[in-house]
């Protein structure tokens, strides 16, 4: 009985990296980093620990997008840029903006007390 069941352990062992390889995000997707800072307006305030804000840019190649995913409390506004210039913006931080000429792309994620930026080339 020990056997069959050290056998069923071993088995379940091997499987699991399996599983967790097949449920990887789409290959199709590029993580944008995010550069997150206090929007502080006293500037002499020491912050100790890095800020960790649940917040993540990607662009999906397959549908043409980059989206934002925020999970918190903040209200912000989404800011998109193409080559310097203003080509989309969203009042709610959760969205997507469709990419339609290739160039470098930066987002500015602004809330009451952070900023979020990052860019991308296309």
């Amino acid at each position: 009985m020990k056997k069959i069941l050290s056998l069923i352990l071993v088995m379940i062992a091997f499987s699991i990296p399996s599983i967790a390889e097949e449920t990887k995000t789409n290959s199709s997707e590029q993580l944008m980093k995010l550069n997150i800072h206090r929007k502080d307006k006293d500037q002499s305030k020491v912050h100790r620990a890095p800020m960790r804000i649940p917040i993540e840019a990607y662009y999906d190649e397959e549908s043409r997008t980059i989206s934002i995913c925020y999970n918190g409390d903040a209200e912000g506004e989404v800011y998109l840029y193409l080559n310097e210039n203003i080509v989309g913006y969203d009042s709610e931080i959760n969205t997507s903006f469709q990419i339609s000429a290739p160039g470098l792309y930066s987002i500015e994620i602004v809330t009451e007390s952070w900023i979020a930026d990052g860019e991308i080339q296309l």
